[in-house]
């Protein structure tokens, strides 16, 4: 076994660095496609057949949802929440469903490679426990990711949904209609906030294919899963139907959206000096303490000796 040790780290350490390598590399190219989506929305592409090559290919083929028995309410479901999360990849699904497996199945893996070569002097009964933890993360630990990158991105759409408001606003009162401003300011959003972006750009796909525009913003609001964008298409429903101005209703709206902006950031400000307790009283306090203490602590040795 111990001869096998250089070997078996050597292959772990390999394996480590293909896989960031792989991850930076599909991250960097999802980044790129979806720059190229946002900046020229209206180019005509060319078919998905002839641009699912290598791993996308892969992935749609193996990893199709209809095989795993993810169909109807629990497939858009699952799409809404991937959506909410901020991956707006075409198979996102499939995505999801591999990587899903393959940490499965990896992470147990290396978790018992590790128990083999690194605590072989400890009982079966711990590598086994470890294993089963290994295996526990792996199951839990990619809805929690999922979970995790829904709060990111509700804060991020909480941030910048007051300037798109005035975005807006500026749009009406320039002569556009709801449909023309919001396909303005999906290129401009984008450079504050990708996520947003890409969810105009969706919002004006669905507009043009011909979707009524308040239930595609009804859909846009279920995207963001932000509680102000509700309250924003309701605003905007009602003035539709009762034939109010739209203008008006969107700024009275966005004053109220930058003062909760406002309390919010003035919320977060007083919740500092509770959160500053922590770190002052196991870091900087016991510091503090020792030098003070020292002279007295060194003195009183010296008399005592």
């Amino acid at each position: 076994m111990l001869e096998l040790t250089p070997a078996l780290i050597t292959l772990m350490a390999f394996a480590a660095v293909g896989g960031l390598v792989f991850v930076g590399g599909q991250y960097l190219t999802r980044e790129i496609r979806v720059q190229q989506r946002i900046a020229a929305p209206l180019r005509a592409r060319e078919p998905t057949s002839r641009s699912l090559e290598g791993f996308d290919s892969f992935v749609k083929t193996h990893f199709d949802e209809k095989r795993f028995g993810l169909g109807g309410p629990a497939r858009a479901k699952l799409r809404l929440q991937l959506f909410r999360a901020g991956f707006f990849h075409p198979h996102a699904i499939n995505y999801y469903i591999f990587w899903r497996l393959f940490v499965v199945i990896a992470l147990p893996v290396i978790a018992y490679l590790m128990a083999a070569v690194f605590m072989s002097d400890h009982s079966q009964l711990f590598k086994f426990g470890l294993v089963a933890f290994s295996t526990f993360l792996a199951v839990l630990g990619p809805d929690a990711y999922i979970s995790r990158r829904q709060g990111k991105q509700v804060q991020e759409y909480a941030l910048t949904f007051p300037d798109l408001l005035d975005l807006m606003v500026v749009c009406v009162d320039a002569g556009l209609g709801l449909e023309a401003s919001l396909d303005r300011i999906s290129s401009e959003m984008s450079k504050k906030s990708r996520a947003l972006g890409m969810n105009l750009t969706l919002l004006g796909a669905e507009t043009r294919a011909g979707r009524n525009t308040i239930d595609a913003l009804s859909s846009f609001s279920d995207r963001l899963g932000l509680d102000e964008s509700r309250s924003f298409i309701a605003t905007l429903r009602q003035s539709v139907e009762l034939g109010s101005d739209v203008g008006d209703a969107l700024r009275v709206f966005s004053e109220e959206m930058r003062e909760k902006r406002l309390l919010r950031a003035e919320e977060r400000a007083n919740q500092l000096p509770v959160k500053m307790v922590i770190p002052l009283g196991t870091c900087i306090f016991p510091v503090v303490l020792m030098v003070v203490m020292l002279p007295t602590v060194a003195r009183l040795m010296s008399f005592m000796r």
